[in-house]
């Protein structure tokens, strides 16, 4: 049995007053919301780009009594980089609900009640080395069909850093990126190759990857790495992504998709297209593959 912890709920009784809270407090900041149209409710998703744990705020509208956030002296934790920083500016805010100065820690309480703890970043509080790149490994998926809700612009820049972040030989990033979002154009986008990239027409959002050969000679691969950390980090951030090849590939009117890709995004030569990756969230929730142990027989030690 395994599982990862991504997120925690509280209710809470002013939406507006606590995003402010945990944006000052903990430099959380939104990252998604659901709820219904009429505005009755509203689940808040919040977090920062230090890890992919996230605080989710439910308001319910009318709810005047406080909620049960916790009860037999449940909390949450926050390591922070600056703690003597971090307790002078939780001191000015006045939130500072108790201190432990013998085991060098102490709490915070939100808007609604909820103790914070505060404690100095330490090595045993590291998260284990390598455990979330494997869990976005199990998850991601290639993803071609969405619900029509947008990619929160937080997320859909965090699968953007995650690409410009990518190695390249030589460090020369021979890379560009174009980010669609006009529905209009990613309809036309869905014309770019004679199959395979019908799912841009139902898409939030579109990334194509441009090189440059005059830039490196390993452009292919630099910007393939950049795929790869992008719909990645799609699949760790819950977003939908699909990889739609665009080197070596035609399009629905018999252009080369790097001709028909070049007139719709006026993409100047010498820039070749690599892919594209479409992006939305996804209709349905995919299941994390389980590691194929047979896999294990494609793996060689010292000699093939």
């Amino acid at each position: 049995m395994e599982s990862k912890a991504i997120h925690r709920c509280l209710h809470v009784l002013d939406l507006d007053e606590s995003l402010a809270f945990y944006e000052r407090a903990l430099g959380m900041t939104e990252i998604r919301r659901m709820g219904p149209d009429d505005g009755s409710w509203a689940n808040v998703f919040i977090g920062n780009d230090v890890c992919g744990f996230q605080m989710e705020l439910t308001w319910n509208r009318g709810r005047t009594e406080p909620y049960d956030n916790g009860g037999r002296d449940s909390h949450i934790a926050f390591t922070v980089p600056d703690f003597d920083a971090a307790h002078a500016l939780h001191e000015q805010m006045g939130c500072i609900c108790h201190e432990n100065e013998k085991m060098g820690l102490y709490f915070i309480e939100d808007p609604d009640g909820c103790w914070l703890e505060i404690l100095p970043e330490k090595a045993e509080f590291a998260p284990q080395a390598g455990v979330d790149v494997l869990a976005a490994l199990t998850a991601r998926r290639s993803v071609r069909t969405y619900s029509g809700d947008s990619v929160p612009e937080e997320l859909l820049y965090r699968i953007v850093r995650a690409g410009l972040l990518s190695a390249s030989g030589r460090r020369r990033r021979p890379w560009e990126l174009i980010i669609v979002r006009d529905r209009n154009t990613l309809a036309k986008l869905a014309e770019c190759r004679d199959s395979g990239a019908a799912m841009l027409a139902g898409a939030d959002a579109a990334i194509a990857v441009l090189g440059n050969p005059e830039v490196a000679d390993t452009w292919v691969e630099d910007c393939s790495i950049v795929m790869a950390n992008m719909h990645l980090e799609a699949a760790a951030s819950g977003v939908g992504s699909c990889w739609i090849q665009g080197r070596m590939r035609m399009a629905a009117d018999g252009r080369s998709t790097q001709d028909f890709v070049a007139d719709l995004l006026d993409i100047p030569e010498p820039w070749q297209l690599e892919a594209i990756l479409s992006l939305g969230m996804p209709d349905a929730l995919c299941e994390p593959r389980t590691f194929d142990e047979t896999l294990m027989a494609k793996v060689h030690e010292e000699r093939f």
